[in-house]
């Protein structure tokens, strides 16, 4: 959903960037207020104009990030490359085309599906085949999160048993990027993961947001065994 302010419900997808910044910390062994304050600078670096920067410190890094939170969609951009360059330092890959080679963009999109699965989106996920959570709850939360004019834009093809085609049209979306088709690459993972497919592939060839694409359409492959 957006507001007239152009800000849309991604709340619950920032603190999910947040929680996954802990968790890694948590599982590597990190110091996470040290990797906290250097996630900050950097997006503060990255934000590009004063008054988004200072957007960043009041809005995201000084006040209480809910699920029911409306962002624009550069701060989500800007957070993940902070938070892969606090990780990986820079120069660090910032985007995949397949779930077989795992960046760090791909390892928080898969972090979100999991959560999200038992949480905000439980609706979604409850009781859904991998193939019905394609068709319908794929759908349904990119509708509540970007709005219907992005949502009405998603082409869900069943190829045949187990195999996937998803196209997504980015024409509008600012964060748009090939770091945020990363996330997605690892949302469609950990999403399948979680409805109880073993070894999903997940593959994007076709990328609308590589320089020089002749359009904006995004074209994720998607199997099981």
């Amino acid at each position: 959903m957006e507001t007239q302010q152009g800000e849309l419900q991604l709340g619950d997808f920032i603190k999910g960037r947040l929680l996954f910044l802990e968790d890694y910390c948590k599982r590597r062994g990190l110091d996470y207020p040290k990797t906290l304050a250097e996630v900050q600078a950097q997006a503060l670096r990255l934000a590009g104009t004063p008054e988004k920067a200072e957007f960043l410190k009041t809005r995201l890094f000084s006040g209480i990030v809910l699920s029911s939170s409306y962002f624009p969609d550069w701060v989500d951009k800007v957070l993940l490359e902070a938070i892969t360059i606090a990780f990986k330092g820079p120069g660090a890959p910032l985007h995949t085309t397949t779930s077989r080679i795992p960046c760090i963009t791909f390892e928080a999109g898969q972090f979100n599906a999991h959560r999200q699965a038992d949480t905000v989106f439980r609706a979604y996920f409850s009781g859904k085949r991998p193939e019905d959570w394609l068709k319908s709850g794929f759908v349904q939360i990119n509708r509540k999160c970007y709005g219907d004019a992005f949502a009405d834009h998603i082409q869900v093809e069943e190829l045949g048993p187990r195999r996937f085609r998803v196209s997504i049209d980015n024409a509008g979306v600012e964060k748009a990027d090939q770091m945020d088709c990363s996330t997605g690459v690892g949302y469609l993972y950990g999403a399948l993961e979680k409805l109880g497919v073993t070894g999903p592939l997940v593959t994007h060839d076709r990328c609308g947001l590589v320089p020089g694409s002749p359009d904006r359409i995004c074209v994720y492959e998607i199997s099981w065994r």
